[in-house]
Order: structure tokens, then C-alpha cells, then sequence
């Protein structure tokens, strides 16, 4: 689930295909409020189908605040690497699609910044912009409303598929601010890779600003789960870089 960037075509393990693999698997899926015919979307280093255009330039607002590469969660052992230089478009009226079970909503502007582990496997920080506070603590409560639910929300997308239904959804830490959440399960492939993985997603909103940091652990690539004990710490920095 890093959801996201998300898969813009189903898609292998970047394992088999090499770090293009892990460029095409970190996709965005996009889709116009209510979702009821949404469009895929990648990154555009990629070669594959460009962004939708978006109306009018994003506002000039300034760097978003983000955390460093080295910042990212299991940073020592992931050695995240920036894919692309961070994009940002306005999004007003669109839905964001995190992850199978996750949007965000409401935003004015939505930048994305993708990275790729030693690993090969994808990670993303999104940090979005609202009208006001006010929409952007709806927008928070909302996803994390929908995480509460992945955990049903993914056994039947893993029932439905004919995979062995086996999802487990923890939120591993919470603050004022923002929440944690980690998914182990069989994925199913199309916005998520297929096979046995660990899916992580933080959340912290401070004032008119909605950050979404994600990021995926395979099995066969990573021997050794990433240690959720340091989700907290992690909120904590998050909400540093937003104030």
C-alpha cells in the first residue's frame, strides 16, 4: 500500500522486474468524487499514462514540509532513494485513493513524493492542502475511519478474489495529531502487489495540512518485518515537520 504512489496496471513484483518495476508499481490512482469510473494514473518518469491535467496551476505555497528520505520509517535498513523530484497539482473536487481501503478528500492540492527502497519496494509521502483546519481534521478523521475498517474491507476484497483471506489491520500508535496503522496480509494484486506483505500508513494533520506517509514490506523481500515500536516516534517527527 503505499499507496500511494499506486499501480497504474497490474502489475508483478518489482522483484522480477528490476527498479522500473518499482517505478511502474508506484502509480497513482486517482479518481473524480465517487470513484464510479476512475481513471489510473503513473508516474510520468515512467513513460506510462501522464497525470490528468489539472485546472490552473497549483497555489504557490512554498516546499511542503516533508521528512527526509533518511527520516522515513526503517530508514537505516530501507535506504529509501528519491525516485523523481516531488509533484504537486491541485486536486479540488477529485478523491485521492491511498490504498484499497483509504481516500482523502476535500484537498485543494495533493504533492507526492515517491521513493524506492535497497529492497525495491515503494514507499510515498503525500502531504496535502486544505481550505481550512477544519477540512483537513475532517479529511484525517475520515481516512482514519477507513483504516478502522480495512481489516473487513480487505478480507473480502481477498474473498472475492480467491485469495487466501488472511488480512490482520492494527493501529499501532496515535497521537493528537495523527494515527498509524499496519496491514498484513496476502495482497491482491492491482493496487497492492500480489503475495504475503506488510502494509504500513501513518497520518498526521496539523492546522490546513494532511500528511500520508506509506509503505510496503514484501516477504520475499524483507527477511525481517519493520518494527512498528517506533510508530509513535514516528507521528511525532511528522507533526515537528508540519508546524
Amino acid at each position: 500500500m503505499p499507496g500511494s504512489i499506486r499501480p497504474a496496471t497490474t502489475h508483478a513484483r518489482p522483484a522480477a522486474l528490476g527498479i522500473v518495476g518499482v517505478l511502474i508499481s508506484l502509480a497513482v490512482l486517482v479518481c473524480v468524487t465517487g470513484c464510479g469510473s476512475s481513471t489510473r494514473t503513473a508516474a510520468s518518469m515512467t513513460g506510462a499514462t501522464p497525470a490528468p491535467a489539472t485546472t490552473g496551476a497549483a497555489p504557490s505555497t512554498g516546499p511542503a514540509a516533508r521528512l527526509t528520505a533518511a527520516q522515513l520509517p526503517a530508514g537505516a535498513a530501507e535506504k529509501w532513494q528519491v525516485i523523481a523530484p516531488a509533484r504537486t497539482q491541485t486536486v479540488a473536487g477529485r478523491t485521492i485513493q491511498v490504498n484499497e481501503c483509504a481516500t482523502v478528500q476535500g484537498a485543494a492540492t495533493w504533492q507526492q513524493q515517491a521513493y524506492a527502497s535497497t529492497y525495491q519496494t515503494p514507499a510515498e509521502q503525500d502531504v496535502f492542502t486544505f481550505a481550512s483546519s477544519s477540512a483537513a481534521h475532517a479529511a484525517r478523521l475520515s481516512l482514519a475511519a477507513q483504516m478502522d475498517g480495512c481489516q473487513a474491507q480487505s478480507r473480502a476484497l481477498q474473498s472475492r478474489s480467491h485469495v487466501v483471506v488472511d488480512a490482520r489491520v492494527t493501529r499501532t500508535a496515535a497521537t493528537d495529531d495523527g494515527s498509524a496503522w499496519s496491514r498484513q496480509w496476502t495482497g491482491v494484486e492491482g493496487i497492492s502487489a500480489a503475495g504475503p506483505q506488510t502494509d504500513h500508513l501513518y497520518a498526521v494533520q496539523v492546522g490546513d495540512t494532511l500528511a500520508v506517509i506509506h509503505f510496503d514490506q514484501w516477504a520475499s523481500a524483507h527477511p525481517v518485518v519493520y518494527s512498528t515500536r517506533a510508530d509513535l516516534s514516528l507521528l511525532t517527527a511528522v507533526t515537528r515537520q508540519l508546524s
